[in-house]
C-alpha cells in the first residue's frame, strides 16, 4: 500500500510540475486518474480483506473508504474510458 501510494504522489507532483511549465497532456492527466484511484480502490480492498469481517462493519473506516472510491472509479471517467485515452495517445488510432 505504501509504495502504490508513494507512487500516486510523485505521479501526481510531475503532472503539477508539467502544468506549471504548461506542459502538461489532457492523455497524462487520464494515467494520472486511472492510475491513483486504481491503486487507491486496490488498499482500500486490501485493508477490508485485512480486517476480515470487521473490515465491513462501521467500526473500522475501509468499507467507506472502499464505497467511496468505487464511486470515484465511475464518474471520475471509467477506467475503461482513461484506458480508451491512453491507446489513442500511444497508438494514434481512437477506439471510441
Amino acid at each position: 500500500m505504501l509504495a502504490d501510494h508513494t507512487e500516486g504522489l510523485l505521479l501526481a507532483w510531475r503532472l503539477a510540475r508539467l502544468k506549471d511549465e504548461g506542459k502538461l497532456k489532457p492523455a497524462q492527466v487520464s494515467l494520472a486518474k486511472r492510475q491513483n484511484v486504481w491503486k487507491a480502490l486496490k488498499a482500500a480492498r486490501l485493508a477490508r480483506d485485512i480486517l476480515g469481517g470487521s473490515g465491513i462493519t462501521l467500526e473500522y473506516h475501509a468499507i467507506r473508504h472502499m464505497l467511496n472510491l468505487e464511486t470515484v472509479y465511475t464518474y471520475e471517467g471509467t477506467h475503461d474510458i482513461h484506458t480508451l485515452v491512453l491507446g489513442r495517445e500511444a497508438t494514434g488510432l481512437s477506439a471510441f
